[in-house]
């Protein structure tokens, strides 16, 4: 599975906002991530699986076909979302680690 390390970016940001304090797990409706980001739902949740796998997020992964359980990022996903957070910063991110972030 090719990592679309922007669409990561995008669902990070996006998950930031999303976390509620404290944190509680919730269903994320993975139909509308995938149509607002214009992607396809099998996309959005590889994205999200790498990003668990990485241990950017806490989340327990798919629940059903159509929702994904989430529950916060964590500390370095939040640290990588600070980063990222800027598109110009982004663009220097994944030019310095292009090979790494999508091999």
């Amino acid at each position: 599975m090719a990592r679309d390390v922007d669409l990561m970016r995008l669902l990070l940001l996006d998950l930031e906002g999303r976390q509620l304090s404290p944190p509680e797990a919730f269903l994320l409706p993975l139909e509308e991530i995938a149509r607002r980001l214009d992607r396809t739902r099998g996309e959005v949740v590889d994205a999200l699986e790498m990003l668990r796998e990485a241990e950017f997020i806490d989340a327990p992964g798919a629940f059903r076909d159509d929702a994904w359980i989430f529950r916060k990022l964590t500390r370095r996903g939040v640290e990588l979302a600070n980063l990222v957070a800027d598109a110009r910063q982004w663009d220097k991110v994944k030019n310095a680690y292009v090979d790494l972030l999508e091999g």
